[in-house]
């Protein structure tokens, strides 16, 4: 007998036809505008993770000392040529799922209850206002890209630090931060990936590969989750802000461990498995469908 697919149970399949009408409904209300600016945003995060698991692959490889983070690559694309039209169009994107994220962090449009829905909700939370502070640096590397913006967590972190309970609210967006870390790995092993994909527009091989990149995708940031969360507790118990990392620092923690490079690796290429999830979301996902039929009249 064929194994199960890791996460093909009964309740995982009931999970998945109950977002799938969820999503159908709450995209059925959707206006069109909408539909690209969430495509947009899909674009420009995978984007953004392809760059950051290439620079650690650098690492990896010993073609580089240290991995790139977000603030780090949407630096490196403003000192390309037509930087300035790469990093316009990267604005857009990054605002565009930033808005969404925090939509997604107030409504739970995925229809997560309990303590699943609490983690979902501080997940999109974190991630919109990692996007607003993307796109932040973005606007000012858009208005002036020579500025020495420096770390933009770092200079988020000292302005927490500096205000009163600075440090107790730095640990709990570190706990936070990690917690939302373990419900990726969770995710990586039970999100019913095909609920959110146009099945009918997608051959059935690549809808195979899309569950794969999400998977190795979402396992990777799970692991950089935790370990961004960790660098906030340690800057919130420290007092700190040099002490807060992102993705780049994440990767070099890892680099440091025993066999660094080989883990440093596996999570680079996670992380370019996660661009590559995300590119394919913005072209299959089920975002925007025609309305729903009106209703029957009632019966004489």
């Amino acid at each position: 007998m064929a194994a199960r697919p890791v996460g093909d149970t009964p309740r995982a399949r009931r999970r998945a036809r109950k977002l799938g009408r969820r999503v159908r409904e709450t995209a059925a209300r959707h206006p069109r505008w909408l539909e690209w600016l969430t495509r947009i945003g899909y674009v420009a995060r995978g984007v953004v993770y392809l760059l950051v698991g290439g620079t650690g692959l650098f690492v990896a490889v010993g073609l580089s000392e240290r991995a790139q983070g977000s603030s780090d690559v949407i630096r490196l694309l403003a000192g390309l040529p037509m930087g300035r039209l790469l990093i316009a169009a990267l604005t857009v994107g990054l605002v565009g799922y930033s808005l969404l994220s925090f939509v997604a962090a107030v409504r739970a449009p995925e229809g997560e209850g309990g303590a699943r829905g609490v983690l979902a909700r501080a997940a999109d939370a974190i991630a919109g206002t990692v996007y607003a502070a993307l796109a932040a640096l973005a606007v000012r590397l858009l208005a002036d890209p020579t500025a020495d913006t420096g770390s933009a967590s770092e200079q988020l972190a000292a302005r927490l630090l500096a205000m009163s309970g600075g440090r107790v609210v730095m640990a709990l967006a570190g706990l936070a931060t990690a917690c939302a870390g373990l419900y990726l790995g969770y995710r990586a092993v039970a999100l019913p990936v095909t609920s959110q994909l146009e099945r009918r527009r997608v051959a059935p091989t690549v809808v195979r590969a899309v569950v794969r990149l999400a998977r190795v995708g979402l396992a990777a940031r799970a692991i950089l989750f935790v370990l961004c969360g960790a660098l906030l507790l340690r800057a919130g118990w420290s007092g700190e802000p040099r002490r807060v990392g992102g993705l780049g620092d994440a990767l070099d923690t890892l680099a440091d461990a025993p066999g660094g490079p080989a883990i440093v690796g596996a999570v680079a290429l996670g992380c370019v498995a996660y661009g590559a999830y995300q590119l394919a979301k913005a072209r299959w996902r089920r975002v925007r469908l025609a309305p729903p039929a009106p209703p029957a009249p009632p019966a004489a």
